[in-house]
Order: C-alpha cells, then sequence, then structure tokens
C-alpha cells in the first residue's frame, strides 16, 4: 500500500469517525472494515485496528477516532487493540510493558472491587423503610416490605454481574496483552536458534513450541443467570403490586361490611355489631398476613437462588484471581525480563561469530529473506491469534443471541399473529369508512404495544445472521492465515538448508562459541518455557458449585408432621354456641355493660359463630402458612451452609495455589531485582540464568562435556 493509499483511507476513517460521533453512535472493528471495502481492505482482521490507530496518530490524536470505533467485543477502543503490537515492532518494549502493567492494576482493581460486591450481597438485606400508618391500617406494609427487600436484593446482583463482567474483560485483556508479547519471545527464540543450527548443525535441534490456547479458558454465563434472577423477580414484585391492590380492596370490603354489620345490629344490640365488626376485621388482617408469608416463603426461594449463583460467582472469583496473579506475579514478569534483556545478551554473545560466519554475499542474501520470512511467520501468528479472539468473541455473541431468540420466540410469534390485518375496500366502503377507523386504532394499539418486541427479535435475527458470517469470515481467514504460515515455514526451511549447506562451520568457529554456548542454550530454553507457558487444567472451566435448592436438606417426617398437624387442627378444632357466647361478653366487658343487661338471641350467636368460626379458620390457615416459612427459611438456611462448605472446599485449593505462585513470585522478584542492578552484562546473564535453573533448563556439565565430545544432541 503506498503513501497515497494510506492516506487516503486515514480520510476516510476520520469521516467515517466525525459522522458518527455527531450522531453519537460507534462501529465495531467488523463495521469499519465493511465501510473501507472499497479501499482495498477485503475482510476484518488486525489491520483494521492499525489503520485507525495510524489515522488517529496521522490527524494529531484525533479523539473522534479514538470514540467511534471499538473491537468486536465493544470492551475497548479500536486504537488501543494494535498498540501494543505497534510498540513492540518498533523496540520500544518498555512503554508496551507500561500498557501491560495499567491493564494489571485495572484487573486487581476491579477484582476487588467484584469481592467487595459479592461481600455485600452475601449480606442480610436489612432494609428499613418507614411503613406509612395507612399500609399498616390496610394489612399492606408486610407485602410492601418483601417488595423493597427483593429490589434491593435484586440491585446488588445486577450490580455484582457488572463487576463480574468487568472482571472478565480485565483478564481477558491481560491474557491478550500476554500472548501478544508472546508472539515476540517466539520469534526471538526462532532467530537465535537458527543461528545457533548454523553454527553447530545437527548437533542442536529446534522444536516448533506447544503454544497454549488461551481461548480455551471459559467464563461464567452470568448474563443466563441474570435473565433468570430478573424472571424471578419480576414475578416475587407483580405478586407484590397484585397482593397490594387486592389486600387494599379487601381491607375496604372488610371495612364496609364491618360497618354495615354495627349500623344493622341497631343502637340496643351494639354489642353484635362490634363482634362482627371485630371478628371481620381480624379475618381480613389473618388473611393478608397468610399471604404475606406466602409471599416471603417465595422470597426465601429467591434468596437462597441468589445465595447459590452469589457463590458461584464467589468461587469462581477465585479462579480469576489465581490467572491474574499466574501472569501478573509470575509469567509477564518473566516475558518482560526475557523481552528487555535475552535477545541483547545473545546477541552480544553471538553477533561477532555470526558476522563472521555470514561474511559471504551470497549468504548474507539468504540471512536477509530469511529475517524477512521471520517476519512474515511473527506477523502471521499475530493475525492467527487475533482471529482466534475474534472467533470466541462471535460464538459467545451467537450463544447470547441465540438463547435470546429462543427464549422470545413465543412472545413473537403472539405479536405477529395480533397484527391487525387492513379491510378490504369493499368492507370499509360499506361500513362508511368504519372498518378503516377500527383498523387504524387497532394497528395504532398493536403499535404501541407489541411491534417494539417484533422489531428487537427480527433485529436479533438480522444481527444473529451478520455474526454468524463474521463467525464464518474469521474461521476461513483463520484457516488460510495458517496455510500460509505453514508455506512460509516450508520456505523458512528451504533457506535454512541453503544457507546450511553453503555454511560449513570451522571447528575454529564453533570453539569460539563454546564459551557463550551454555548461556545462549540457557536463554533460548528460557524463552521457550515463558511461551510454552500454559494455566492448570482446574483454571481451563468455571467453578461450579452443586444446586441444592431442590434437594431435600430437612427430614421429609418433619414437613408432613408439620401438615398434618396444621390439617388436624383444621378438622377437629371448630367454633360453637359456648364460644358466640365468650365473644360476646369479651365485647360487652369491654364496653362495661352490666350482666343483668346482657342477652343474646340465638340469630346474634349463629351469626357470631358462623364468623368465629372463619377467623378461626383462617388463624389455622396462618399457622399453616408461617409453619412452611419457617420450615422454608431453615432450609434456606440449610442450603447456605452447604453452599458455604462447597465454597471452602474450593478455596483451600486456590488458596494453596496462589501459594505456591507467591513462593515462584518472590523468586522472580528477586532475580528482577539482581537483574536491574547488575553493573556488567556477566552479572545480568547470571540473574537470567537463576530462572533457568528454577525450571531445570539450564545445561549440565556433563550435557556439556557430551555435546562437546559429540555423543550428544542438543534440544532447544
Amino acid at each position: 500500500m503506498n503513501k497515497n493509499d494510506s492516506q487516503n483511507i486515514y480520510e476516510a476513517i476520520r469521516n467515517i469517525a466525525a459522522k458518527l460521533c455527531k450522531d453519537g453512535e460507534t462501529y465495531l472493528r467488523a463495521d469499519l472494515a465493511y465501510e473501507l471495502k472499497q479501499y482495498g481492505i477485503n475482510a476484518d482482521s488486525i489491520d483494521v485496528s492499525r489503520l485507525a490507530l495510524e489515522a488517529y496518530r496521522y490527524f494529531n490524536n484525533d479523539s473522534s477516532i479514538k470514540r467511534a470505533f471499538v473491537t468486536n467485543d465493544s470492551r475497548s477502543p479500536l486504537i488501543n487493540e494494535y498498540q501494543m503490537t505497534d510498540l513492540l515492532d518498533n523496540g520500544k518494549a518498555e512503554d508496551a510493558m507500561e500498557m501491560v502493567r495499567k491493564e494489571l492494576d485495572k484487573t486487581s482493581l476491579t477484582l476487588s472491587k467484584l469481592q467487595d460486591d459479592i461481600n455485600l450481597n452475601m449480606q442480610v438485606a436489612t432494609v428499613k423503610e418507614a411503613s406509612k400508618m395507612m399500609d399498616k391500617v390496610m394489612g399492606t406494609s408486610g407485602v410492601k416490605a418483601v417488595r423493597t427487600e427483593a429490589s434491593t436484593l435484586f440491585d446488588r446482583y445486577s450490580k455484582m454481574v457488572g463487576t463480574y463482567h468487568e472482571g472478565e474483560d480485565t483478564v481477558r485483556r491481560n491474557i491478550a496483552d500476554f500472548t501478544t508479547l508472546r508472539t515476540d519471545i517466539v520469534a526471538t527464540y526462532q532467530e537465535y536458534a537458527m543461528q545457533l543450527i548454523d553454527i553447530y548443525g545437527d548437533s542442536i535441534k529446534a522444536v516448533a513450541p506447544n503454544l497454549f490456547d488461551f481461548s480455551q479458558v471459559q467464563f461464567l454465563d452470568v448474563d443466563s443467570m441474570l435473565k433468570h434472577t430478573e424472571l424471578e423477580y419480576n414475578r416475587i414484585s407483580d405478586t407484590c403490586s397484585a397482593l397490594i391492590s387486592e389486600i387494599s380492596d379487601s381491607f375496604q370490603t372488610s371495612l364496609q361490611n364491618s360497618a354495615a354489620a354495627y349500623k344493622s345490629a341497631g343502637k340496643d344490640n351494639k354489642t353484635l355489631g362490634l363482634a362482627m365488626a371485630g371478628l371481620g376485621m381480624l379475618t381480613h388482617y389473618m388473611e393478608a398476613r397468610e399471604r404475606t408469608n406466602l409471599l416471603r416463603t417465595d422470597l426465601t426461594t429467591f434468596k437462597t437462588s441468589i445465595k447459590r449463583d452469589t457463590t458461584r460467582i464467589k468461587a469462581d472469583l477465585g479462579r480469576l484471581l489465581v490467572i491474574y496473579k499466574t501472569l501478573n506475579d509470575v509469567v509477564i514478569p518473566k516475558a518482560n525480563l526475557y523481552l528487555r534483556h535475552a535477545a541483547k545478551l545473545m546477541t552480544s554473545d553471538i553477533k561477532a561469530i555470526t558476522a563472521l560466519l555470514y561474511d559471504n554475499v551470497e549468504i548474507r542474501s539468504l540471512e536477509e529473506q530469511r529475517r524477512e520470512l521471520l517476519a512474515r511467520v511473527k506477523a502471521l501468528d499475530g493475525e492467527i491469534n487475533d482471529h482466534l479472539q475474534n472467533i470466541d468473541v462471535y460464538q459467545s455473541l451467537i450463544s447470547d443471541l441465540t438463547q435470546t431468540l429462543e427464549s422470545k420466540a413465543a412472545s413473537y410469534r403472539d405479536a405477529k399473529a395480533r397484527k391487525p390485518s387492513k379491510p378490504f375496500f369493499l368492507v370499509n366502503i360499506f361500513t362508511f369508512g368504519h372498518a378503516n377507523k377500527t383498523y387504524s386504532r387497532n394497528y395504532a394499539e398493536w403499535d404501541a404495544v407489541c411491534y417494539p418486541l417484533v422489531r428487537e427479535y427480527e433485529s436479533n435475527q438480522v444481527d444473529l445472521k451478520l455474526d454468524k458470517d463474521e463467525l464464518t469470515s474469521h474461521q476461513n481467514d483463520m484457516n488460510a492465515k495458517k496455510q500460509e504460515r505453514h508455506l512460509v515455514k516450508q520456505k523458512l526451511d528451504e533457506i535454512n538448508k541453503q544457507i546450511r549447506a553453503k555454511l560449513n562451520a570451522s571447528d575454529d568457529v564453533q570453539l569460539k562459541m563454546l564459551p557463550h554456548l551454555r548461556t545462549v542454550i540457557a536463554m533460548l530454553r528460557l524463552g521457550r518455557e515463558i511461551m510454552e507457558t500454559r494455566l492448570d487444567k482446574r483454571l481451563v472451566g468455571t467453578v461450579d458449585i452443586p444446586d441444592y435448592s431442590e434437594t431435600e436438606l430437612l427430614p421429609a417426617d418433619i414437613e408432613n408432621n408439620l401438615s398434618l398437624f396444621t390439617s388436624t387442627l383444621a378438622d377437629h378444632l371448630h367454633t360453637d354456641r359456648d364460644t358466640a357466647i365468650a365473644v360476646l361478653n369479651g365485647v360487652d366487658d369491654y364496653r362495661g355493660t352490666e350482666e343483668e343487661n346482657r342477652g343474646y338471641s340465638e340469630e346474634d350467636l349463629a351469626q357470631v359463630t358462623g364468623a368465629s368460626e372463619q377467623a378461626l379458620q383462617q388463624g389455622i390457615s396462618l399457622l399453616d402458612s408461617a409453619l412452611k416459612l419457617k420450615t422454608q427459611q431453615l432450609q434456606g438456611r440449610l442450603a447456605g451452609a452447604a453452599y458455604d462448605e462447597a465454597f471452602d472446599k474450593i478455596a483451600s485449593d486456590f488458596r494453596k495455589q496462589i501459594k505456591a505462585i507467591d513462593n515462584k513470585s518472590a523468586f522472580v522478584r528477586e532475580v528482577i531485582r539482581r537483574a536491574n542492578l547488575a553493573n556488567s552484562e556477566d552479572d545480568r546473564k547470571q540473574a537470567l540464568l537463576m530462572l533457568s535453573e528454577l525450571s531445570g533448563q539450564s545445561l549440565s556439565e556433563q550435557d556439556f562435556k557430551d555435546f562437546i565430545n559429540g555423543k550428544k544432541q542438543i534440544t532447544l
């Protein structure tokens, strides 16, 4: 691409960015790639990120370019995606590491914040809301308290899920940063390994590194967890709203009935009126309390579900912490130290010898071709890694969209079916335009209520198709890049054969290299160890916690006996004429009625007996709901204890892993300290060789003797 072509692309990028910022919109990298097709950009790739960064710099760090374009996962500005590769390619390893350090610090803060959100979620939601006097009078205060508590729980849960996403994003970026550093280490390894093989021929063997696929690392599907929790919350919230309305209506009815009973009793029988009014209101309050207890039972189940999800997230936080500490405390510091010093130290050892070795026009030409091919391999590794990351992104997007479409399919079909049909023109004529007016009214209602769902669903269908197309494109491009890498590697092997056929390193050259051989081999093996860094298989998958919500943690006979107790009460405990007399006497006692002035007709006693029976049975129902609530709360506490026990077992393993990391980290910090304070190259070499010795990568004295005597082939 010539200079004019590049400038045209930069202009196009700036113009697109200006329009997007004006409209308050952003483009994914894939969207920008599509817009740049007319400029020869055939597909979405890391090149699009590079062009965005170059355009940003070309126009003096134009902020609109930074704001307008984001990565395909929407997690960060597009210009950031290529920035570290650009710094490394231009020899600015220190600046690149500063970027890595900032991302690691961000991860530390985010995971700490997630721990705080988890702790808050684990706490009992002590919501103290002043109940209005009227709520207490009507009996709705308990329901409103449940609604407020459920709302608080859901708000905390939503915040925790959002913070987990932030933690996931930062850990993903840490992994991406390491894979970028790894690509540079691979290039360094290949370059110096080939030079060593040029000197010693088949006595030195280099094997392709076995690179760990970090895209295997999984994360919790907290979005699905949130959707499920939101459905449960909405059900409780809707029930609360309905109950508040029903209890309010029941209160009004009970109040009116009580007033009517009091008035109908007449002046001479106020005792009966007060008794009937009191019994009516008592029944209302007990019914309201019973329904509140049932609602609290649902709330307890909701809390248990949140407890499980919170425990899963808390356990998985332990895994993310181990991944973070592995990268932050050991792997990336080693990679940083290696990139800062290894190439320089190996160059100082080998440069004079290779300069003598390649002191031939033909060989120098082949060596230059080899360098170009190595650079191409490095670039292809970066592109393949980028495609792998985007394949992971689109697979996740497709999974989420598929779930969303499946969950809303029935509602979508129902909304489509409700769409009114425009009347046939003759029908409209025969009805004098009434059919059209009815259609317009019905369509306006459908457009307001149903069309938003239809529009969203169909938009998701389009997004799903586009994401599937992008996934296929990245998969095809990755396979093409892998094939190209294979061909480049074949050319590289052929160039190596040509170089070695023309080279015949003399014994003198080989002897000159011997004093430096152990150092260079140790450096190369150390590089190989760093780039072959892999995560323990326990860290790859998400942490799972058994679901105890459906497990019978209480003995079955307890619940059965409680149910039997309340049903027995309902069957055998009833009111009678004596109960009615006791109630009426109680009212008269309250009123201060003299004994001689008390007298109750059979009709009065029958009314009070009926109302008392209703109140008694309502009281038994209330007791039954209270016992079920207590049982469910105990079940919830037992499930919570089981979740805590499961977490403690998992956390114990993670603590052991963190302790091992801390031990390694202390050693790595000491090596870095020695390397930074080294007064000479030899001192710095010795510091780096300590890392090799830690992992058993150094060459033993016996191996060295066997190699000199031609009895051993050294594998790098």
